[in-house]
C-alpha cells in the first residue's frame, strides 16, 4: 500500500491529518509512496468572508496556493505527490469516489468535523466520512 489519497478542505483538521501522513510517507524507506492532495472547489457561493479576507483571489486560486505549499513539504523530504485539483458543480462525495477509481488509491486520509442537527439539515448534506465508508473499498483513516 503506497498510493494515498488525503482531501484537504483547509480545516486544521485536514491540516493535521497532512502531518501525520507526511511523516507516515516519511518512514518509506524505499521512497515509493505517492501522495495525492485532493481539493475540490465546489460552485456554491462565495461568502463575504473570502471577499473580505482575499479580495483578488477566487477559490481555485486559494485552493490552488495551498496546495502548492503541501507538494513543497512533501518535495523537501522526496515524496512524491499529485494534485488534483478539481473544479465541479457535481456532489463532492462522488467526485472522491471517482478520484479513488481513477488513481488507483490504496488508502484515504480525511479529516472529519461533527456537525450539529440543526447544521446539517440547513446544509443539506451528509457527512463525506459517512458517505465514503459506505461506498469505497479501500481503507480510511479519520481524523477529528
Amino acid at each position: 500500500m503506497n498510493r494515498y489519497m488525503i482531501c484537504l478542505d483547509g480545516s486544521q483538521v485536514s491540516e493535521r491529518a497532512f502531518h501525520w501522513l507526511e511523516a507516515l510517507a516519511m518512514c518509506d524507506l524505499t521512497h515509493q509512496t505517492e501522495v495525492f492532495l485532493f481539493h475540490a472547489v465546489d460552485r456554491k457561493a462565495v461568502t463575504k468572508l473570502e471577499l473580505d479576507t482575499n479580495p483578488n483571489c477566487t477559490r481555485h486560486e486559494l485552493a490552488e496556493k495551498a496546495l502548492d505549499e503541501y507538494t513543497k513539504s512533501l518535495a523537501v523530504n522526496n515524496i512524491k505527490s499529485h494534485k488534483l485539483l478539481i473544479d465541479t458543480k457535481e456532489s463532492i462525495k462522488d467526485v472522491i469516489i471517482k478520484e479513488i477509481e481513477k488513481n488507483k488509491i490504496d488508502m484515504v486520509v480525511l479529516g472529519h468535523e461533527e456537525k450539529g442537527r440543526i447544521e446539517r439539515l440547513l446544509d443539506g448534506r451528509g457527512s463525506v466520512c459517512e458517505y465514503l465508508l459506505k461506498k469505497v473499498d479501500v481503507p480510511i483513516t479519520i481524523f477529528k
